[in-house]
């Protein structure tokens, strides 16, 4: 069973509203800097299923690429969307909830209608929240919230993340200042005392967490500084999960994250389309690319049960799914 954490898509009435079904790439920009790129495969379900019957993905883990800032309306759409996904292809798609979580009651009321009534089985944020970091106040009671309905957090970078002002040229921004982002997002949770408030809370950060273990030594020498930790800086590092998608299969992110992260706090993800399709990168490397993934996790000098783990049981059991072996 491979389950695919990082899985993009867009609703086809969603696109159609915003004006991007074309034939071409296009872009979705913000005072003229790239923020997304939006290309038929994110809308066309069909091909996602071919898509994933070649790779060998049994499972996708549906976000939306415009949901993480989207008004409630637009949530409200793509959530709908994904829950008849759900039920249309049963085994196939899980829909994690898109919310506009500043938006106060309204927002929160529309977390409780993803999970309760539509059946999604997570929720997802940015990396920061209309500038906010994830250890902001405002955001206490969506955690709240997430923590009483028992559903995971997962944590995709901010599409353009804010205060990184020399990363606006080359389009550095998406290249490097998402990772960045993750890292910081990941360490504020921590540093924040998010965990503590909230230890039931589930957060999967995506893209390794940024490459976060290639400075996770430093973290835990350097962590007494922020004067907030009630425990040694792993304790809490090791409650996070992170997902293995952000760069393209690459062995070198892998084998660098499995050098700080325990692989039991490991997820398979992808980022498809974006990733492997040759859209966003110009490698291009398809289908066969993902499949070589998975064969690279299967051949880890892990144990049987860790392998399993990453490409499929530990999301089956964070989304608490009951699925085939």
């Amino acid at each position: 069973m491979i389950v695919d954490f990082e899985h993009h898509y867009i609703p086809e009435k969603l696109a159609r509203k915003k004006g991007l079904i074309s034939d071409t790439v296009t872009f979705v920009e913000t005072g003229g800097i790239r923020r997304v790129t939006v290309h038929s495969k994110l809308y066309d379900i069909n091909a996602q299923l071919s898509d994933m019957n070649e790779a060998g993905v049994s499972l996708s883990v549906l976000s939306c690429v415009l949901g993480w800032d989207a008004p409630l309306e637009d949530c409200c759409l793509i959530n709908d969307d994904l829950a008849d996904l759900q039920k249309q292809y049963p085994g196939k798609f899980v829909g994690l909830a898109h919310v506009p979580v500043l938006e106060g009651t309204v927002g929160l009321a529309e977390l409780k209608r993803a999970i309760v009534d539509l059946d999604l089985h997570g929720v997802t944020i940015a990396s920061q929240v209309e500038g906010l970091a994830l250890d902001a106040p405002r955001l206490y009671d969506f955690y709240a919230t997430v923590a009483e309905l028992g559903v995971p957090i997962y944590v995709h970078p901010a599409l353009f993340p804010e205060g990184y002002a020399l990363v606006r040229d080359y389009d550095l921004g998406r290249v490097l200042g998402r990772e960045l982002d993750l890292t910081v997002a990941a360490t504020r949770i921590i540093a924040g005392g998010i965990l503590d408030r909230f230890p039931d809370l589930k957060f999967v950060i995506a893209h390794f967490g940024g490459g976060i273990a290639a400075v996770k030594d430093r973290l835990m020498a350097k962590a007494y500084r922020f004067g907030t930790l009630k425990r040694p800086f792993e304790e809490y590092f090791d409650m996070l999960y992170f997902n293995t998608a952000g760069f393209e299969g690459g062995l070198i992110a892998l084998q660098c994250a499995l050098l700080g992260i325990r692989p039991e706090r490991l997820v398979f993800g992808t980022d498809y389309p974006q990733d492997f399709t040759g859209v966003n990168t110009d490698l291009g490397k398809g289908m066969g690319a993902i499949r070589e993934y998975i064969s690279a996790v299967r051949g880890l000098d892990l144990e049987e049960n860790l392998k399993k783990g990453i490409l499929g049981e530990t999301a089956a059991k964070l989304l608490k799914l009951n699925l085939p072996a």
